[in-house]
């Protein structure tokens, strides 16, 4: 088809140039003749060149009308007859719907490609799903554990006290026990420095550790006393109206020592500083043997001590509590502050704690299974 078509535009181009070198030798011979005529030479060779013009364009139209009716024939012999069926391995696109068909892109997820990438992701989330399920187990765990110290705790301090120098082996932590002695006052340590807050307030101070020994035997114990503030190691008229002389019956809670985190210093008895409590080391630096035990003074009055004290000024202010007579004037306190029993029955995290931590772990590892689910489904339906 593109052949013929060349071929036409060529001759055509012949004609038109035979016929435009017909003119020129025609008026070449006219201006050999006539030389005293050019106006009308040129007008003559003007005229020749414009109908030389005029049959070339009339030429290449109609050679295109020939090639464009070529083209539709052509394509009417390759159009199949109503009713036939076309060829295996050919598709006709009849209509536009066909074409937008053929060039829209595949729905995510349903090509192979697509497929696998919807899998490999829900595999992937199945990891983090099960984390959080097992974190959520480890804290429903925790808190289990926790529920049952305190409850075993709870049941050890509301027991019948025990006389330790009179027991034969040492009762476990949280016991009650009573003791009878006399303070040694001038062997006293102070563990610190402990802040007390109070109405808003933070005091510094120390926790007061003072031997109790038996008189007429070996049996001593040192006893936690409780809370004094800082001033309490200097001021004698403040330590005096603290130190009970003579004789004494306590009834405490048998302790053991304090774990310290890394961040706390180690204690130095050279230098009579200790940071956090060592029963050995502080028996040891009192004068009493090694293995002589800790017990604790606690109180029945809630909130006189450090850590779960009286509530704030804000909370006062909302309704949430009440401010004791204490705390409106500390001047009235008298030192060591025990702690009480409520005290000893609070943790940083407690048991509810563990169960809010536990439904946000289980909530997300819900979330997250549930997505990958739905993506290895996906993955699995679009193979």
């Amino acid at each position: 088809m593109l052949r013929s078509r060349h071929l036409l535009a060529l001759s055509a181009r012949l004609r038109a140039g035979a016929a435009s070198g017909s003119a020129a030798a025609a008026q070449a011979a006219a201006a050999t003749t006539s030389p005293l005529q050019p106006a009308q030479s040129q007008l003559a060779s003007l005229q020749a060149w414009t109908t030389a013009f005029t049959s070339s364009l009339h030429l290449s139209a109609a050679g295109r009308g020939a090639a464009l009716d070529t083209v539709a024939a052509a394509a009417a012999q390759r159009q199949p007859a109503p009713g036939a069926v076309a060829p295996a391995g050919r598709r006709r696109l009849s209509t536009a719907s066909d074409v937008a068909r053929q060039a829209a892109p595949a729905p995510r997820g349903t090509s192979k490609a697509g497929s696998g990438r919807s899998l490999w992701s829900g595999l992937f989330l199945l990891a983090p799903g099960a984390l959080a399920a097992f974190l959520g187990h480890w804290q429903w765990e925790r808190r289990q554990w926790k529920a049952q110290l305190l409850e075993r705790r709870r049941s050890m301090m509301q027991s019948e006290p025990l006389d330790l120098f009179a027991a034969e082996q040492e009762p476990d932590e949280y016991s009650r026990v009573t003791v009878e002695g006399q303070f040694d006052h001038a062997a006293s340590q102070f563990v610190g420095p402990r802040t007390r807050q109070i109405a808003g307030q933070s005091k510094q101070g120390y926790l007061l550790m003072t031997p109790l020994r038996q008189p007429g035997s070996h049996r001593a114990v040192l006893v936690n006393r409780g809370w004094v503030p800082a001033e309490w190691r200097s001021d004698e008229g403040m330590r005096r109206e603290g130190q009970p002389a003579g004789t004494v019956r306590l009834e405490a809670l048998l302790r053991h020592g304090e774990d310290p985190s890394t961040f706390v210093p180690a204690n130095e008895p050279a230098k009579g500083n200790w940071f956090y409590i060592n029963v050995a080391e502080l028996a040891a630096a009192a004068g009493l043997p090694p293995e002589a035990p800790l017990v604790e003074v606690v109180t029945e009055e809630p909130g006189s001590y450090i850590g779960r004290g009286p509530p704030s000024a804000t909370e006062v202010l909302g309704g949430r509590g009440h401010i004791p007579k204490a705390s409106l004037a500390l001047a009235d306190e008298s030192y060591p502050l025990p702690k009480s029993l409520e005290d000893l029955m609070h943790f940083s995290v407690m048991p509810s704690d563990h169960l809010n931590y536990a439904a946000t772990w289980w909530t997300l590892s819900a979330a997250t299974l549930a997505l990958a689910v739905k993506a290895v489904r996906q993955g699995v339906k679009a193979r």
